[in-house]
């Protein structure tokens, strides 16, 4: 039987190649130089976590509670996020047609622009990664998450 210390020193050599490590440090690379780019474009509030909230919006406007499910967030702080991008000018609400209890989330305007330039961003910020490992590893990258996300029905 291993010791906690004998434990403890394997868990350290497993750290530098842990998926879930390795996972996190590249998102918090995409979002710092997504929120570089936008802020640059003039969105000077823009917080990457709000992406989570503008890319779940449908056009046919979408309610909050629904918003929360697809984040994976909970109605609270759903419902924070809301009302920042509401005062930023990137959402607008309205009452639900047939349920007086709900608020349809639309985009505005400003909303689209910024999944616009979002998009742009991430193009580019995608191109810099393929300088780093070359488009074929970028391509299977994207294939094994997009069977990730399938399997486990993200």
């Amino acid at each position: 039987m291993s010791t906690i210390e004998e434990r403890y020193e394997a868990s350290l050599i497993r750290r530098t190649s842990s998926l879930g490590r390795l996972l996190s440090l590249v998102k918090k690379d995409v979002d710092q130089r997504l929120t570089e780019k936008l802020v640059g474009l003039g969105h000077r509030n823009f917080r990457a976590g709000d992406m989570v909230v503008l890319i779940n919006i449908d056009d046919a406007g979408t309610i909050n509670n629904e918003l929360a499910k697809k984040a994976r967030i909970s109605k609270q702080a759903m419902s924070k996020v809301v009302k920042n991008l509401e005062a930023d000018g990137y959402i607008a609400t309205r009452k639900h047609d047939t349920d007086n209890r709900a608020s349809l989330i639309f985009l505005t305007d400003k909303g689209k622009m910024l999944l616009i330039e979002a998009s742009e961003s991430i193009k580019e910020i995608e191109a810099g990664y393929t300088d780093v490992v070359g488009e074929q590893d970028i391509t299977t990258l994207k294939q094994v998450l997009l069977r990730l996300h399938e399997g486990l029905r993200l």
